[in-house]
Order: structure tokens, then sequence, then C-alpha cells
């Protein structure tokens, strides 16, 4: 059973600063409110019973010692080292494994590890000994990729494989090359035959031979094989797809007995403009005698189309999800239905479920129903068309347009209402804790080759925040009825960050005057982002900030969403590319179904009969299956975003690796290494590249070597007090690129020192504000990188 606190608590006793402490300080550590005090407890004390937490003198809590032998994954280094996440987290970490104990485990794999302790002086003169803790792998349980893609090359006679990123950082012999006909340069997919040890590369089978290697659609199909994501729907998907899209009848006028009938109702969808699949519309209709708004969000019922148990729902459940890779979208669902029938085109009758929220001028809920409907979008609006008629600006609009550009008064007059209603939502969420972080940004340019040939901002249209705003509050309706009715559901769940330890993030803070509480609550972090905003170090503040967030996840867990202050979050609003938003429209219908279509809502004790009912209705997935579930989407969700992010890289480094190789590119500090190596971003291509402790500026500049701070995480210069860490901004050029490896080296030729005394020359300290709700309150929904921005192209994910 999926529990609350679980995880948090674990992540809590996980963190190399925690001291070991009772259950009353550990609950007030983690800000448990009182009301959920017995929960925690119970909680807590099952990890105790499992032995997963453990009690030391005075009832202290802590996790158990390291066992001699442990299981887990494996994530080797670059450099040959690596280390083992364990099953279950132990109070020493990850466990150690030096280059030559990883026998030929490769990264990714799940072994066995031997533990060994050995002490060693501190070197304090005390006489006292630390204990140095190392694994060594003694089996591989499971090899998690056998399959890669590579460059061909030839070696004093060899034929071998150069691995595309980072698993495998070896090449793989391929002695049938010969036979495949290959060439040097081409690109090919291996499969591992013979996996590599100390002394011998790994050794392999050529399966497939793509093409010249960099060609964008050579580099666009190896991304596809080495992440194992599916281009064609097995026959049997495509034959059901086809036949529940003939027996749609889309010049059907009605009536429709178990559905609204909303195609009088001015609907219309906002998407970018290369959308091919629009799975929500919204309407909105503003009552000026008592200034009320109705907000109607019509999302496509996949679920009328995608039977439980088929072969679609087989096919989107393997899936999980759409990929969009850079020019290129593998759809979840078979293209007959996520650009067809399930597709909210423009002048169409399409079925949908509603979801009707009712507000006040100032945003606030005044109430909800739910329905299955027929809606016919009146217009598909692009981002910038909608904007640009808000703005006042019809020959603009006319320009992004991508249907015929009839802007009627009436429509022209709902964008206005939506852009109000927007506004005032977002501004109530802001005050009840929802988190925003202003990160970089961009979009690739491509010529026709499919080559990058720039990079540029996206564009800042505030149409994105109304669909954002109007697609969360939906998804929140979802989820709090049936919190309401005591159902399991699959949420979008995003845990709270452990902010008990935050040294480097109170470091940032100090430069903007603010003072960080020792155990900050969500409602500092957003006085911090805010009071940082259009300050020099907004960045540096926002990515640690970023650093301190969890990922969001999909779980029956109520966890709630922490970057959107949401005690009850799901994903409702995208069941074309999503498959938990389709198990949340199963559930749905088997409550439509029982309240005959949202129009017989029972109260008090109906309610509970209700929700009961729904319990015994196969639709209603149990937590266990909906946990199963959850955690495969998950998965999935992180392959696609590491293939898009693979590709979109590959492409950026070669277009960089053609340029002039003194310029200077702009960049932001993303991270600092134990060794005094940096992560720098480019800014304007959104990629990352490693400067060398030695490519760092003039040591004889600032008077000695760089030494990173252990409480800041920061490079400070001694002599001068000159430092530089994540968020600052710095000038870099390259040094080398390696494309197959997905790396770049670069060498900083240019950064403006921060020192930790700075403080802003003018201006009271800021004093925190005291927004109600900020306390307690609840990612989701964010973006696509960590989440906290949208993501954009048709792919809102919170």
């Amino acid at each position: 059973m999926p529990k609350r606190f679980t995880q948090r608590l674990l992540d809590h006793l996980s963190n190399d600063r925690y001291r070991p402490t009772d259950a009353a300080d550990l609950q007030r550590q983690l800000r448990i409110p009182r009301e959920l005090e017995a929960a925690f407890v119970e909680e807590l004390e099952e990890l105790i019973e499992e032995e997963r937490v453990v009690l030391g003198p005075k009832d202290r809590l802590q996790l158990p010692a390291l066992p001699t032998e442990v299981e887990g994954e494996i994530r080797i280094n670059a450099r040959g080292f690596g280390f083992v996440v364990t099953d279950t987290p132990y109070r020493e970490g990850d466990v150690f494994v030096p280059a030559n104990g990883t026998s030929n485990a490769i990264s990714g794999d799940r072994v066995r590890v031997v533990v060994t302790r050995k002490g060693r002086p501190t070197g304090r003169g005390s006489g006292e000994r630390e204990m140095r803790i190392a694994g060594r792998v003694v089996r591989i349980l499971d090899r998690k990729k056998t399959t890669f893609t590579g460059t061909v090359a030839r070696r004093r006679g060899t034929w071998l494989v150069i691995p595309d990123g980072r698993k495998l950082r070896e090449p793989i012999i391929a002695r049938d090359a010969s036979a495949k006909d290959v060439k040097e340069g081409d690109k090919v997919v291996v499969d591992i035959v013979h996996f590599p040890s100390d002394r011998e590369l790994a050794e392999g089978v050529i399966t497939e031979v793509l093409g010249d290697a960099g060609e964008p659609d050579v580099e666009t199909r190896a991304v596809i094989a080495n992440f194992g994501l599916a281009t064609e729907f097995p026959e049997a998907v495509t034959e059901e797809a086809r036949s529940v899209s003939s027996a749609f009848d889309v010049q059907s006028q009605g009536p429709w007995t178990d559905r609204l009938d909303l195609t009088d109702l001015m609907t219309f969808t906002i998407d970018p403009p290369d959308a091919r699949d629009f799975d929500d519309a919204i309407s909105l209709e503003h009552d000026a005698t008592t200034d009320e708004y109705e907000l109607g969000i019509h999302i496509a019922d996949v679920a009328h189309f995608v039977r439980s148990g088929g072969e679609l729902d087989k096919e989107g459940l393997r899936r999980g999800n759409s990929t969009y890779l850079p020019r290129r979208v593998l759809p979840m669902l078979p293209e007959l239905l996520s650009n067809g029938v399930c597709s909210l085109q423009e002048g169409v009758n399409r079925f949908v479920k509603s979801a009707f929220i009712r507000y006040d001028s100032r945003g606030r809920v005044m109430g909800t129903r739910f329905h299955r409907s027929v809606i016919r979008s009146r217009k598909r609006f692009t981002y910038l068309e909608a904007q640009a008629l808000i703005d006042g600006n019809p020959g603009e609009a006319r320009q992004h347009a991508r249907t015929a550009p009839d802007h009627s008064e009436e429509l022209i007059d709902a964008l206005h209402r939506c852009d109000r209603l927007a506004r005032a939502i977002r501004k109530r969420r802001f005050k009840a804790g929802m988190l925003r972080l202003e990160l970089p940004d961009s979009e690739l340019v491509f010529d026709d080759e499919g080559r990058v040939t720039d990079a540029v901002p996206e564009d800042g249209a505030f149409t994105h925040t109304i669909i954002e705003m109007f697609m969360v509050a939906a998804n929140e309706a979802v989820a709090s009825l049936f919190s309401g009715l005591e159902n399991p559901l699959l949420r979008r769940v995003h845990a709270d960050p452990d902010l008990t330890h935050v040294d480097e993030l109170r470091e940032y803070a100090r430069l903007v005057r603010f003072q960080l509480p020792q155990e900050p609550d969500r409602g500092d972090l957003q006085s911090l982002i805010d009071v940082s905003r259009d300050t020099p170090y907004e960045r540096a503040i926002h990515f640690a900030v970023l650093r301190t967030f969890t990922k969001a996840c999909y779980s029956p867990a109520l966890i709630g969403h922490f970057a959107l202050a949401s005690d009850h979050y799901a994903h409702f609003t995208s069941p074309i590319r999503r498959y938990p938003d389709l198990t949340v429209h199963r559930a749905f219908d088997a409550y439509l179904d029982a309240t005959e279509n949202g129009t017989k809502v029972p109260g008090g004790k109906g309610r509970r009969r209700l929700g009961q009912a729904l319990e015994h209705d196969e639709r209603c997935l149990g937590e266990q299956v909906l946990a199963r579930i959850g955690e495969q989407c998950s998965e999935t969700e992180v392959n696609s975003e590491e293939a898009e992010r693979s590709l979109r890289t590959f492409l950026v480094l070669q277009f960089l690796s053609e340029r002039d190789p003194g310029e200077t590119y702009p960049g932001i500090v993303t991270g600092v290494t134990a060794n005094g190596a940096l992560f720098v971003m480019l800014e304007r291509y959104l990629v990352d590249g490693m400067v060398a402790p030695e490519d760092l500026p003039d040591r004889h500049e600032h008077g000695t070597n760089w030494q990173r701070d252990r409480t800041t995480g920061r490079l400070v210069a001694g002599r001068s007090g000159a430092s530089i860490g994540v968020g600052d901004r710095v000038e870099v050029q390259i040094d080398r690129i390696d494309l197959s490896a997905r790396e770049m080296n670069l060498r900083v030729v240019h950064f403006t020192p921060t020192r930790t005394e700075e403080r802003p020359a003018t201006g009271e300290p800021p004093r925190r504000r005291k927004d109600s709700g900020s306390r307690g309150a609840r990612k989701g929904a964010g973006g696509k990188r960590k989440g906290y921005k949208m993501g954009r192209r048709g792919r809102r994910s919170n």
C-alpha cells in the first residue's frame, strides 16, 4: 500500500547532514501537521518493524548500517569507478566501487556487491581512525541494457563500434562487421554477446546498419534504438484503432443520450503552431450580474475508444507516453486516434469529458460539475495568434494563424475573459504558495535537412500561462473529487523537498539580504524567489532552489504537489499522450455512470455510499495496481525525457563543433564537483559542458588555487575571497566536443567574481511576506526538466 510519508522519511534520514533524533523532533523537522501525526507515527512504526529504520540510544532514529552484502543498481563514472544505489537506503549511503571492482558490469545493471570496511587515520593527531567503505561486484543480477548504438571505426585491423552516450565508455569489438558490409563512419545497432571485463573489451553483433553517422535522420533513428522506443504499432493495435475510428460517425448530429450536447457552446483550442493532437479545449462564460465565471475544460474522451485490456490499451501502457524528439513525435496511440477521432479539431464533433469550474472575480473556486459531452471546437488558435488578439493586434494574429483567421468579436471577447480569469487564478495560487522559477528556455531552429542552425528564446506569450492555469485547475478539480469520495486515483505527486539542511541555498539568500530560517518552509522559499526576481542574482538563487526539488512522479499516495501548492493533483488533461490520464478517465467514467452523467450527485451519507460503490467498479483500480502502473509510467517518462535530451544535445553539439573555435558563449554554472570542476550550461543552447580545474580563470589573478567550500558548494579563491558557483554567469570557449559521448569541455575566459560578503548597495533587508496558506501546502506539473515551468509544444506536463 502506498504511503504518504515513507519516502520523505527515508530521504531525510539519508541526508548526509542528518543527525539521529527522536520521533517528535523528526516530525517537527519534516513539518508534519498535528492532524496527520497518527498516520506519520503509523508509517514510522512500520518502517521500524521492517528494519528499514532502526532505534538507537535514547530512541533516536536512523537508517540501518550496511550489511556485508547488498544489491542495487550500479552507476559507473567516466573514470571507471562507480557507486551502487542500494535497494534499501543505509546510513553510509551509496556504496563506492573502485574501477577494479566493477567486474564486467555496465552502468544501469542490477548487481550484488560485497562490502568491505577499512580503517585509516583521520589525520587529526588523535589516533582516531575513520572507516573507508568500498564494494566489489560479485554477481550481475540483471542486465538493464544489452543493445547499443554507435559509430563504426577500424583500429589496428579490428572493427570497433564506438558506443553512443555514457552507459558504455569503451569500444565494442564487432567481428561480423565485414559480413555486414559496413564502412567506417556508419551508425549501427549492436547487441552485446560478451560483456567487457578488466582485461577485454565487449564483443557484439551488428544487427542493423542505420546510415552515415552525423546525419540528423540517422542520429534520430539511433536514439530511438538506443532508448528502446517503439516506432511502429503492431498490426493488432492498428487494426483495433482502425475499427474504433470507423465506428465513430463524425457527421452525426445526435441526439446523444449519455452525453451533454455542447456543440452550440463556444469552445476553442490554444496550442503550438505545429501541434497535431489537440486533447484540450476551453470555454468561458461570464455572468456580469454576479461577476462570476464558469470555465469549461473539455478533454478528449480517449477512454471511449481505448477499452481496458484491449490491444490499444496494452500498447498504450507499454509506451506509457508519447515521446517528443526534435522534429519527430512517437505517439502513445496510433495517429488514427491521436490525430484523428480523439483530436479536438476545429469544426467537427468530438466526444469529451468536461469539467466546469465556477469562479468569483478573484479566481476563487465556487463550485464544480463534471459531465460527458460532445463539443465542436469553434477555432484552433496558436499561442501567438491568441496573444496578438488579446493585445489588440489582429494583423499580427493573422500571421500566426494556422487555420482560417475567423476572429469574430465573440471569440476575441472570450480570449479577453480568459486572460482576466487566468491572471486572477494565478494571483490566488501564488498567494497559496505556488512557486515559479525563472529558468532559461529556448527552441532550436533547423534547416531543411534537420541540422540545427540556431536557437531562439521561447516566446513569452501569456497565453501559455492561460492554458497552464486552466489545465492545472482541471487536474486539481478531478483529483479533489476522488479524494472527497475516498477512492484511489493515480496522482501526479511531487513531494516536499528536504529543507532542513540548506546551507548552499542560505549562502545565496545572503546575496539579496534575505535571512533564510534554520528550517525554512515553502513560504520562505516563495519569499526568497520573489525577493531575488529581477536582481543580478536571480538565476543563481532560482537554480539553487531548483536543486532542492525532487522529481514529480505517478503514485496513488496522498502526497500532493509541492510546486503547485496543491493537496490533490492528478493528470487528467492529456489522455492522448499520457497513459496515467487514461486511468483517471476510466475512474471518471465510473463516477459519471453512477451519477447519471454528473446530474445526480448525492451529498452527505449518499456521497459515502457512492464512494463505496465505486470501490467495486473494475474501472476504479486498487492502490497496488495503480502503484505498479505509476512506477512503470514514471520510468517511461524519464526514458523519453532522456532520449529527447540525448538527441537534442547531439544536434546542438554538432552545430557548435562546426563554429569558430575562438567564439565565446555566455553560460550559467549548473554544478560544482568535489574535485573543483564546473558544469556550465550555454544559455542560448541549453547544453552543458565541463570546465576542468585547470581551465578556470588564471589562478594567479586570484592569488591561489580554487578550493571547494564544503558548506556552500562554491569554489573559493582564498586570498581574494572571490568565489564561483551554481547560478553564476560566465563567458566560456569550447575546448573539445565528443559527439558520441555527448560531452563538451569548456574553459572559462571571463566571469565576475562573487564574494560572499557582497550585498545590494541600497535598500532595506526584505521581510518575509506572510501569505496565508504558505505553511503546510504542497510538483506534478512544472515542466519538462525537473519541472516548474510548463512544458511547451503541446506537452503540458504538470
